[in-house]
């Protein structure tokens, strides 16, 4: 979807990505923490493009250098391990840099005695293998450091959210959990950091959180440090029933105010009918696409929206009707709030709608 290229001939979105990541190394440098901590997917794909590879490598080794060694704990994520050990391992590079802790598919338990500090390294690949082990510090140091890419009930605190029989995370002086996008504390010390950038396929739901990574200590318990990113805006939805094809380019236009530079930007449209759809000037969309890097129209007709065809009568159960009527008369575990569930359900249909909607990438 983001095929407008920078200078150099590079992919735009792949140097926004890659000096997001220089620019989170040089704010963690200048905290100058005892370890470093990357809960999985240092790269999305298990071939990332040499370009990438090349600037990964060379900012890390300069990172590691500035530092003089410091323990640096890297575990692989699902996005890039490769399915079976005979496709090699680009992670295997990295495991050359002074300091680096490298554990790209197996569990492993490293002791660094200068920290009185033991970590236990849960990668994707041996977490999904779901091996028999209990995620608890052998009490052998002072401090204790366990990461997970992915989640385990184990490593989580009593929450309502959950139906955790046994919670352990109190035992550990801080769990690091990877595979989330976006940041999400469980507990004083425990959460997911998110992602350093947008990087999923969709985004929108990325912006509840800023970008950052975490800073943890022993007494004062996380802090999101935020970093500075290409901005991205959901913006305002616009419901075109009965309005006119110049009153959607209006309301469009009017949305497009940003003064940001080639943001990312994604444009809502409900009760859009196709013969309105096809009337709206292309030229409105190409001024408008101009200013943002990537402008996408997620445009709803009204049968998305539970509502009939004009001249049609609006007979049939809607998925919204079906769902609400089936939480209402099934039988839900007592620990789940039934009026949340329903929400929830609601919530993800109206995802799911606006997602299968052909977007107009301009």
């Amino acid at each position: 979807a983001y095929s407008r290229l920078a200078p150099g001939g590079f992919n735009q979105r792949e140097v926004d990505v890659m000096n997001t990541f220089t620019q989170c190394l040089q704010a963690i440098q200048e905290r100058d923490p005892d370890v470093v901590v990357h809960a999985g997917d240092l790269f999305h794909v298990v071939r990332p493009s040499n370009a990438t590879i090349v600037h990964a490598f060379k900012a890390l080794s300069r990172f590691q250098n500035e530092r003089g060694g410091k323990p640096f704990i890297l575990i692989g994520g699902n996005h890039d391990t490769p399915r079976t050990a005979e496709s090699g391992n680009i992670l295997a590079l990295f495991g050359d840099i002074p300091g680096v802790y490298l554990n790209p598919r197996e569990l492993s338990v490293y002791e660094i005695p200068e920290l009185d500090l033991e970590v236990m390294a849960v990668p994707s690949f041996s977490l999904m293998a779901k091996e028999n082990v209990d995620l608890l510090p052998s009490r052998n140091r002072k401090h204790s450091l366990l990461t997970l890419h992915g989640m385990s009930y184990q490593a989580l605190p009593d929450h309502s959210d959950f139906n955790v029989e046994e919670t352990r995370h109190e035992r550990w002086t801080y769990v690091a959990l990877g595979d989330y996008h976006s940041f999400q504390p469980y507990g004083r010390n425990v959460c997911y950091a998110g992602s350093t950038d947008f990087a999923s396929t969709n985004i929108w739901d990325e912006l509840k959180q800023p970008k950052g990574w975490v800073w943890f200590e022993t007494e004062s318990g996380l802090e999101l440090v935020p970093l500075q990113t290409r901005r991205v805006y959901d913006l305002p939805r616009i419901d075109a029933e009965g309005m006119s094809p110049e009153q959607v380019e209006a309301a469009m236009q009017a949305n497009a105010m940003w003064t940001d530079e080639f943001p990312i930007v994604r444009q809502r449209i409900v009760n859009l009918h196709p013969s309105i759809r096809a009337k709206v000037d292309y030229r409105v969309l190409r001024e408008i696409s101009n200013r943002a890097l990537n402008y996408q129209i997620h445009a709803i007709a009204p049968a998305r929206q539970g509502s009939a065809q004009p001249g049609q009568p609006a007979t049939a159960m809607t998925l919204e009707r079906s769902w609400e009527e089936h939480v209402s008369a099934s039988d839900v575990p007592s620990t789940i709030d039934r009026a949340r569930l329903k929400d929830l359900g609601l919530e993800l249909l109206r995802e799911v709608a606006e997602t299968e909607a052909h977007p107009t990438e301009a």
